[in-house]
């Protein structure tokens, strides 16, 4: 009976350092804050009154527009190796499609929408400062914050709040690029987004059959990936299941000797 208590103690600890060594959500490195309340981003349905089956999803400075503008923004890292770029001043611009074929979904209020393909950038828009606060970071004017290309996003939401958002439990994907960030231990194809849509104007919804209708909203964001084991901890997760075999091992040579 003790060999059995210890294996399973042993068990549930590998069990444990597993669990901690593993990431157990995304770390969110990056995230942004529009300078104003007005509306930054935009909805057209591609079907007359708004019949379309896809659509066209795209940051803007006055909802006349009809193609992606760049939004005045404030980004900040998040990761502790850059956290002195922090609330610099950037420009937004978002760009991203719904191809025909593609109608909404409808579960209660919330509507959904699938498929958004596109990219989106951050652009440094203030002036070129070696060492910025002592950082030893140099901060160079037009430089390229985060950029990025992506598939399969969803637009989300209910009323009039909701989110674009990728997320690879959802299929989606998507690809970084930065002039500061290195992405250090990212693992493969792990890198996910939110938008914020608030102030929806009209409210979320979809005609039958049709991609949702057309709308303006306002909303930051935020960014982030999944982080893979650093090697000192993949070997404590050896270590601790080496353990366990050791154990599994001794315990069986026991049961033998004891039955014999």
């Amino acid at each position: 009976m003790k060999a059995l208590t210890t294996f399973a103690s042993a068990v549930v600890l590998a069990a444990t350092l597993a669990v901690s060594a593993v990431p157990a959500h995304a770390t969110v490195f990056a995230d942004f804050t529009p300078d104003t309340n007005a509306n930054d981003y935009k909805w057209v349905n591609n079907g007359a009154l708004d019949t379309g089956t896809g659509g066209h999803f795209f940051s803007i400075t006055n909802v006349a527009q009809t193609t992606a503008h760049g939004v005045a923004t404030h980004f900040s890292f998040l990761d502790p190796t850059l956290s002195a770029l922090a609330f610099i001043p950037a420009t937004f611009t978002i760009d991203a499609t719904v191809a025909s074929g593609n109608p909404a979904t409808n579960l209660g209020p919330l509507y959904t929408r699938t498929n958004l393909t596109g990219n989106f950038s951050f652009i440094y828009t203030g002036a070129t400062i070696n060492n910025y606060l002592g950082s030893g970071i140099n901060l160079v004017h037009n430089s390229n914050l985060l950029s990025g290309v992506f598939t399969d996003a969803w637009i989300q939401g209910a009323g009039g709040s909701g989110s674009t958002n990728l997320a690879i439990g959802n299929g989606g994907s998507a690809s970084y690029n930065s002039d500061y960030e290195q992405f250090a231990n990212l693992a493969n194809n792990s890198e996910e987004f939110a938008f914020n849509l608030l102030s929806v104007t009209p409210n979320f919804g979809a005609k039958p059959g049709a991609a949702m209708t057309h709308f303006v909203s306002n909303g930051g964001g935020n960014f982030s990936f999944q982080g893979v084991p650093e090697p000192a901890t993949w070997g404590l997760m050896i270590m601790g299941f080496g353990g366990v075999g050791a154990l599994v091992r001794n315990n069986r040579r026991r049961m033998a000797v004891a039955t014999a």
